[in-house]
């Protein structure tokens, strides 16, 4: 008499175990990476940031001129500013003509080690008053006014000056 058998053998449970560990690895790698790239876009907009705070700053706590400045932030993340007038191939000489003086402000924001190095650069125009013969354009004469709030150079003549 051949007694039936109910369950499994053993080789069977075999094979279920070797399926499911290799199920379970790749879930592993799949997860495993999804936490890396969460980290890289951490980094990301850590860098985006810095990058967009150091360009709203530029030219407020000292003017803005012309060179290379550069700097690092928490050891990480290591930053250039720079900044050169802006001539537009385009445009011409209209520039001359201006008040203002156009200049373009860059800042590369880089992080990461040799093997994964990663940067991000951010570029915007900064319009600065044109010098010319002596006189500046005050921060409160109109676009386009002659003359009509124009305030000479700082130590010619300002107002509280005493001779």
């Amino acid at each position: 008499m051949s007694a039936r058998q109910n369950g499994f053998s053993l080789l069977e449970v075999l094979v279920a175990f070797s399926v499911l560990a290799l199920a379970v690895g790749v879930l592993l790698r799949v997860f495993g990476g999804s936490v890396k790239l969460a980290g890289v876009a951490d980094d990301y907009t850590q860098a985006t940031i810095l990058a967009e705070s150091l360009l709203a700053g530029a030219g407020v706590e000292e003017p803005l001129k012309p060179g290379q400045s550069e700097g690092s932030f928490a050891d990480r993340f290591h930053w250039t500013l720079n900044v050169a007038p802006y001539q537009p191939e385009s445009i011409g000489t209209v520039l001359d003509q201006l008040p203002v003086q156009p200049y373009q402000v860059q800042i590369n924001v880089a992080w990461g080690d040799a093997d994964e190095a990663r940067s991000i650069s951010l570029t915007t125009l900064r319009l600065l008053p044109a010098v010319s013969s002596g006189l500046r354009p005050s921060p409160l004469s109109p676009p386009g006014s002659r003359g009509a709030g124009v305030s000479p150079q700082p130590g010619m003549g300002d107002i509280g000056d005493e001779e």
